[in-house]
């Protein structure tokens, strides 16, 4: 392993030390990350970082640096070391409290509010909000619409609650403790779901970031993956309004089933949307009486 920071040290010296060990232990953008952890100890920005390679950072912050450094070593996610993430264009606050938002699932998100416009939504219900990112989301896209959001998770729920009042979207986002669409009332024009789909026979595979790091409830979907997805394909029928639609994420090989599982609880119209890599990850059905 190689050597403790230590100052004084520019930052180009410290993002190349931090680099290096990040690169040590097969984290894949060792750099960038690097400058990131720089960035969150010295408040600079990433401009100022490149214009002023020679800034010096005071001997509070390179301890800061090290100890950030030392547990992002440990494979700790990044943003749950820098409390922030971004998705779909905005920042949340993010904590061990609940898994970090993916890319793809901005995918689920775009699809949503482009049917939710067309339909004249009014309504929409999120299950399993997590951080409440799509919650948020939506709500800040759709200014129209209400948005009711669940999960079984209390600490789950206060994180949303942080991220709805930074967004200033709490008056028209309603978080309710449930799980599934357990007491929750309907009709609603659209429900959106990113559950958990990994096999269980999987979850050991996973990265360490995530299985070692993020709440494994929110991740491990049972023996196929669709577990969750399963019983909520019973119940979004009877929460869905006459041309509403239930849009929800998959993992892997699982929208097929995914599909069959909505079409089963009587959704028609079946859309598969395949993310940016080429794999079905969107699967949306309507209700039509």
């Amino acid at each position: 392993m190689r050597e403790a920071i230590k100052p004084p040290s520019p930052v180009a010296s410290a993002i190349a030390s931090v680099a290096g060990r990040l690169s040590e232990v097969g984290i894949e953008r060792p750099r960038a990350e690097a400058e990131a952890l720089v960035r969150a100890v010295s408040g600079v920005s990433r401009e100022s970082v490149l214009l002023h390679p020679d800034r010096r950072l005071s001997a509070d912050q390179l301890s800061q640096l090290e100890a950030l450094t030392a547990r992002r070593a440990a494979r700790e996610p990044l943003p749950y070391l820098l409390g922030e993430v971004e998705f779909y264009s905005l920042p949340f606050r993010v904590s061990p409290s609940a898994i970090v938002p993916r890319p793809e699932t901005e995918i689920l998100v775009e699809a949503a509010i482009e049917r939710a416009r067309a339909a004249g939504a009014r309504r929409a219900i999120e299950v399993g909000t997590g951080c409440g990112a799509i919650a948020v989301a939506l709500a800040q896209h759709l200014p129209q619409v209400r948005v009711t959001a669940t999960d079984v998770s209390f600490p789950a729920l206060l994180l949303a609650r942080e991220n709805c009042r930074r967004h200033k979207v709490g008056r028209r986002v309603s978080l309710i403790c449930a799980d599934l669409l357990a007491g929750v009332r309907g009709p609603a024009d659209c429900i959106l779901a990113n559950l958990p789909y990994v096999r269980t026979d999987e979850f050991e595979q996973l990265e360490p970031e995530v299985r070692d790091f993020e709440p494994r409830a929110a991740l491990d979907g049972g023996a196929d993956g669709l577990g969750h997805i399963r019983r909520l394909c019973v119940q979004v029928f009877d929460h869905l309004a006459d041309g509403g639609f239930a849009a929800l994420e998959v993992g892997a090989g699982q929208a097929s089933e995914a599909a069959k599982l909505l079409g089963a609880g009587r959704l028609s119209r079946i859309e598969v949307i395949a993310d940016h890599a080429g794999i079905d990850r969107v699967v949306i059905g309507w209700r039509r009486e």
